[in-house]
């Protein structure tokens, strides 16, 4: 009877607890019921067809086993409407349809990121043509100061970006360009397991390894001294430029932004990294004088610069990379070569004179430079040569053929050989080379190692002893 008393009271408790679980659980935190998919719902009927012929499954299994094939072979109108009964019973149920990629990634994320990508480009491109055209007739565009950074990383741990060096300058079409703010970074500490990849990239940037037992550089104060450039020439109120650099080392350089914004506990939003090649198309469009000049298409102003026509300019680069004969590789170097390029193809659209030190290096010698584009301009174009007839008034000489002055035709030029073929040869330079014979080559004294003195060799070796 005791037993009986317990048992009850213990059923009693489960059940006031399950009860109390029910009760604390929200519906929507609830698992959600899983639907089944379109071919579930063809097995059901393709079960219930059997059926009606006498045909009996004993589980869902040998129905999926029969109901397979049939399903493979069926036509798209089949398909369409077992998928539209599986879709009304996911809304049922609020069960999101989402597929993903052989990695795990959502369909839906990809297509998201990709529509967030492309609103990001039209916002940039808005803003950059906003930049150029603003003020409308004041014309700005030749004064706007145009800021371009620049980071060497010596390779990417699995957050961050290693820095080792940073350059920023700013330049404008009328004045060129400015004195640019340039620092060598000490990260520190090596992230474990990326001692490989920094080590190669210090040396193909022509930087130092990072210390770790000297002090490492003090980003706050790099953020510092970014900023104050970045406010020199604007109004308390306006918001700090935009900055520019190359497509490839747009993400290096947010990143940078980030980790120093990161340290110092300051909003990163402030920071807009764009992309050179875009404000170079825009600007060169808009302050071009004819419209011979500028650049069809924005892939034309990326390839420019990529061709970096001052690439190899001496006096660029920073004191360490020159000693260390990387100057190509200097931050310093490579945010100059962009003004130039940039100042190079702006100032003869726009009828700016460029002056060396300024919108070309110093030792840039423009003279030449004028002189070779005059004559790309009066260059003739190239001729095709056509055949000549009496009704030409001045000949095709593309050939350099000799012309008669008095009757303008063109000689018929004669080959005429070097030697003739089987001939007794009267020049005496190219007399006949006589024949040789042994008798011409008297016999050296010198001792024989061949077959004649294997018999003597044998002899001395007393082999029949």
């Amino acid at each position: 009877m005791v037993a009986a008393v317990c048992i009850s009271q213990t059923s009693y408790c489960c059940v006031f607890l399950l009860i109390q679980l029910q009760k604390e659980v929200p519906t929507d935190k609830m698992p959600k019921k899983t639907t089944k998919n379109s071919f579930y719902f063809f097995m059901v009927d393709f079960k219930e067809q059997q059926r009606k012929k006498g045909i009996n499954y004993a589980n869902m299994n040998e129905v999926g086993s029969a109901a397979g094939p049939v399903w493979e072979a069926a036509p798209p109108a089949v398909r369409a409407k077992f998928e539209a009964i599986a879709k009304k019973e996911k809304q049922k149920y609020n069960i999101p349809e989402c597929k993903y990629t052989s990695q795990g990634v959502s369909l839906a994320q990809i297509d998201r990121e990709a529509e967030e990508l492309q609103r990001a480009i039209e916002d940039e491109q808005k803003d950059i043509k906003n930049m150029v055209t603003k003020k409308g007739l004041d014309c700005p565009a030749l004064d706007l100061h145009i800021f371009v950074m620049d980071v060497n990383c010596y390779c990417k741990a699995s957050r961050d970006y290693v820095v080792g060096e940073t350059a920023l300058m700013q330049f404008n079409i009328r004045n060129g360009i400015q004195e640019a703010y340039h620092t060598i970074i000490n990260p520190g500490n090596i992230p474990i397991g990326y001692a490989s990849d920094v080590k190669y990239g210090s040396v193909e940037l022509g930087l130092d390894m990072p210390d770790e037992s000297k002090e490492r550089t003090d980003y706050i104060s790099v953020l510092a001294n970014t900023i104050d450039y970045l406010k020199k020439n604007i109004d308390k109120n306006d918001r700090i430029p935009a900055l520019f650099t190359m497509p490839d080392k747009v993400a290096p350089l947010t990143n940078f932004l980030q980790q120093m914004c990161r340290r110092a506990g300051e909003d990163d939003t402030i920071f807009r990294v764009y992309q050179l090649d875009r404000l170079f198309y825009t600007m060169v469009n808009f302050v071009r004088l004819s419209e011979d000049a500028g650049f069809p298409k924005e892939s034309l102003a990326l390839n420019q610069l990529k061709k970096d026509p001052f690439k190899y300019n001496p006096g660029l680069a920073c004191q360490h990379h020159e000693v260390n004969d990387k100057a190509v590789e200097c931050c310093l170097s490579r945010v100059r070569r962009w003004a130039y390029t940039f100042l190079d193809t702006a100032c003869p659209a726009a009828g700016i004179v460029a002056l060396p030190g300024k919108h070309l290096p110093a030792d840039f010698d423009i003279e030449q430079t004028q002189i070779f584009q005059e004559q790309k301009k009066t260059r003739l174009p190239p001729s095709v040569w056509r055949e000549p007839n009496s009704c030409d008034a001045s000949p095709n000489t593309s050939f350099n053929l000799p012309v008669e002055p008095s009757t303008s035709k063109v000689v018929k030029r004669v080959h005429v050989p070097l030697r003739r073929p089987k001939s007794n040869f009267p020049d005496p330079s190219c007399a006949e080379v006589p024949e040789l014979t042994d008798l011409d080559f008297p016999h050296l004294s010198r001792v024989s190692r061949g077959p004649a003195n294997v018999e003597n060799t044998f002899n001395k070796l007393n082999i029949n002893e």
